[in-house]
């Protein structure tokens, strides 16, 4: 793969299926100072709007990686081309981590400014809940060939971590938020092994 392929990929990615997600995604950043308050919070409290709001990113735009391809039409039509569709995944799957990271990386180093008690777990904690919810979405969008089921997985997940986030142990993506023991290390791993799985059951589909 050519470097001016890979960018006329990437670029038309970006423009036809990853800006409506994205511009949702930014339009959190709008209402977490009405939900939350950002000024001057203390460790627990600087924690939720990362944790319990800018988490829901990681759903918004890893669930969807699959979905162009989930249109038979589409799916005959890419996989016709010389480029393999895992190999479009993970372009896909890269800048959306990356998006992820300037959010929450980004909001974190605005609550500094703001006189929150925040530190580099607290962006460590939020990036992790996002990549979870991310990657319960992208695993089963992936190998159920449904986008909607990715997003009501990961919508379960995390309705679930309010009610029974402290009995999820490790799995508690409100790590900070709850005060658990969790550990965070944990959380990265399992969604590394949900997205290379279902990148595998993707690919191991289009084999049969």
């Amino acid at each position: 793969m050519n470097s001016d392929c890979l960018l006329r990929i990437t670029k038309s990615n970006l423009r036809h299926n990853f800006l409506p997600y994205a511009l949702l995604s930014s339009g959190l950043l709008l209402f977490v100072p009405v939900i939350f308050g950002i000024c001057e919070l203390d460790r627990q409290l600087s924690a939720q709007p990362l944790e319990m709001y800018l988490s829901l990113t990681g759903m918004f735009v890893l669930t969807p990686v699959f979905m162009p391809e989930q249109n038979t039409e589409i799916r005959d039509t890419v996989r016709s081309k010389r480029m393999d569709c895992t190999e479009v995944y993970l372009i896909r799957s890269l800048y959306s981590l990356l998006f992820m990271a300037l959010i929450i990386g980004g909001f974190t180093l605005y609550m500094h400014h703001m006189n929150c008690d925040v530190d580099k777990w607290h962006f460590i904690s939020g990036y992790g809940a996002a990549l979870f919810l991310g990657s319960v979405g992208f695993f089963v969008s992936g190998v159920s060939g449904n986008t909607v089921a990715g997003f009501m997985a990961s919508s379960v997940v995390y309705i679930a971590n309010f009610g029974m986030g402290k009995k999820f142990g490790d799995l508690c993506i409100f790590t900070i938020s709850y005060h658990t023991n969790g550990r965070i290390w944990v959380l990265y791993a399992v969604s590394a092994v949900l997205i290379i799985t279902a990148l595998i059951a993707d690919r191991y589909k289009k084999s049969i």
